[in-house]
């Protein structure tokens, strides 16, 4: 075991937190403690749930003292002062702590972000690097302060951003490259020499929860990103016919059917039997839409939706 004590925060309900306590656990961490998220009102874009222990039933079974609450609660502030962390490590929480809060342990709070801070702070960062057609990703380690993501970097990783990658898959591809990161912690804890490197706080942006607009397909985007945007939440991207919203129930990246460009944006064609998009690098073919709860052929579907759809290629 180690010496210096660590207070683990996360939620039960979350991959990210059994994953990264379970690296902890093995690497012989000094935990004298766990502050589980309340349940209620967590958001997600992930598939949800846990294959792991959560952190309720490893703390059962190893016998570290847990509670259950948010910062402000009545008991929880004086529960983490009794306690007496050294440092106190975030793995999977989405309330705010207070400056109060993040003041208890000598040497601060550290938070795992899966972004490549100051990329994608915020919620759903996961999500956000698909969407935005991020070509790699990362997890990062940060300090935290009063800023929302916005603390020295203490430790980055790095892993590709494939296509065809949804949340749970790109997640599961940073987080499974974790363990390393962790132990480099535990080490510099013991050392008293976490590192601590400035954000770029001109590289910054931030997430929002994701709106029901951010789903309806931008033909100003490459067909590939297009395809990446719809696999991060099947169904739920759409098209627009006649006024109406079409879910897209299967799309695919085509080779450009023409030589021509002389098309018009965010209008559908008919090429060889399927309903395609022009977009700036190859075409977005929609091979099924949902309609009445059942997909059926993107083509068909558009073809009782508008009076005319042109033809082209041979």
């Amino acid at each position: 075991m180690r010496n210096k004590k660590i207070v683990i925060i996360g939620t039960r309900t979350w991959e990210l937190t059994s994953i990264h306590l379970d690296y902890f656990i093995k690497n012989n961490a000094n935990i004298v403690g766990i502050l589980e998220s309340p349940t209620e009102g967590i958001t997600t874009t992930t598939s949800g749930g846990s294959s792991s222990k959560p952190i309720n039933v490893v703390a059962e079974e190893l016998g570290i003292p847990i509670i259950c609450g948010k910062p402000k609660d009545e008991g929880v502030m004086d529960q983490m002062r009794e306690w007496a962390p050294d440092m106190v490590v975030v793995i999977g929480y989405q309330f705010f702590l207070p400056d109060e809060f993040l003041n208890i342990p000598p040497m601060g709070v550290v938070n795992f972000h899966t972004s490549l801070l100051p990329r994608h702070c915020g919620r759903h960062p996961g999500f956000w690097t698909i969407w935005y057609g991020d070509e790699q990703s990362g997890m990062a380690v940060h300090f935290m302060d009063s800023g929302l993501d916005t603390g020295e970097i203490a430790y980055k990783s790095y892993v590709p951003v494939e296509d065809g990658d949804t949340v749970d898959s790109l997640y599961d591809r940073i987080w499974k490259n974790d363990e390393s990161i962790v132990k480099q912690l535990l080490d510099d804890i013991d050392n008293d020499c976490v590192p601590r490197t400035p954000q770029d706080r001109t590289e910054y942006t931030y997430n929002y929860v994701p709106h029901e607009k951010d789903f309806e397909f931008d033909f100003r985007q490459p067909a590939q990103l297009l395809v990446n945007r719809h696999l991060v939440k099947p169904n739920k991207s759409y098209i627009v016919l006649n006024g109406e919203k079409y879910p897209v129930s299967k799309c695919t990246a085509i080779d450009e059917p023409t030589t021509s460009r002389n098309f018009k944006l965010n209008t559908p064609y008919e090429c060889n039997g399927n309903l395609v998009y022009m977009t700036p690098n190859k075409w977005l073919q929609i091979d099924q839409l949902i309609q009445d709860d059942e997909p059926c052929s993107g083509l068909q579907v558009a073809e009782k939706a508008l009076d005319q759809i042109t033809k082209i290629g041979k």
